[in-house]
């Protein structure tokens, strides 16, 4: 082999290892944003649940819910 190409093919791997770890670098930031979303989304039903849990009995008939439904909402 000559030298030229010796460099040619190191230079290959050399971007390809690269190319490898920006797509581990993307795939690991989506998958953080993932869990950011899902963490979000159960502080959210967290919130929904209290402030349910935080009505009257009558409040809660009045939109046609009964006290013990509020868990099998956000299930």
């Amino acid at each position: 082999m000559e030298a030229g190409s010796i460099v040619y093919q190191r230079t290959r791997q050399r971007y390809a290892l690269i190319e490898i770890l920006i797509e581990l670098g993307i795939a690991g930031w989506q998958a953080a944003a993932r869990a950011a979303g899902t963490l979000e989304g159960m502080r959210r039903e967290a919130q929904a649940r209290r402030e349910l849990s935080s009505l009257s009995d009558r409040s809660l008939r009045d939109i046609g819910l009964d006290r013990h439904q509020i868990d099998r909402l956000f299930d």
